[in-house]
């Protein structure tokens, strides 16, 4: 998906991309599965005719576009700006996700996420009460990861503000990490290290 604004061409329209969700699934043999979902609005100031005495004033429109990979274990992709690795330690096995969270990151270009096109969404949220509950999905990265194993912990390995940063268990095989936008932007947090430990039992 190719980004085009060209609200600065007779402000006709923008579109914007907003934050992305990473969905990866790993299958027992540690192949499996990355989804990339993309939001992008749409915004004109006009819209199509819908009847007699109605002037069109505006059409918004919400998309999601899922970019599908597949890869043969998770610990050998190399995708932009996070790694996943893993290793034993005094016999506790332990998995790290890694990420790149600088306001450089190679990541936030491989989702294609742009900072003054976010604060349009935001702005334009502000105003409707519909577009708010679509505020939710804007300004966050969301990594998903379903292990085939049961997972016992999840930590970042350094403190990070409780509420905006999350790193939580969706279920005893499920990770969910949340990475504010904000935060990134103003080159909080260079590196970010979640700990994943494995339920050995």
């Amino acid at each position: 998906m190719k980004l085009i604004s060209i609200s600065f061409f007779f402000c006709l329209m923008f579109v914007a991309c907003a934050g992305g969700n990473i969905k990866i699934k790993i299958k027992p043999d540690l192949s499996g599965d990355l989804v990339l979902y993309q939001k992008k609005i749409t915004k004109r100031p006009s819209g199509i005719f819908f009847g007699t005495g109605l002037v069109p004033n505006g059409e918004l429109e919400i998309s999601i576009k899922e970019r599908a990979y597949q890869f043969k274990n998770y610990t050998h992709i190399l995708p932009p700006g996070f790694r996943l690795i893993e290793f034993t330690e005094d016999q506790v096995q332990e998995i790290q996700l890694v990420i790149d969270t600088s306001k450089s990151s190679p990541l936030l270009v491989a989702l294609e996420i742009n900072k003054e096109e976010i604060n349009s969404i935001l702005s334009e949220a502000k105003l409707r009460d519909d577009l708010l509950r679509f505020n939710t999905l804007v300004e966050f990265i969301q990594f998903e990861i379903q292990f085939p194993f049961p997972i016992k912990k999840v930590k970042f390995s350094d403190p990070r503000t409780p509420g905006e940063w999350t790193a939580r268990l969706d279920s005893n095989e499920k990770l969910i990490v949340n990475i504010p936008l904000h935060s990134v932007w103003s080159n909080e947090h260079q590196l970010t290290t979640i700990q994943i430990y494995p339920d050995a039992n």
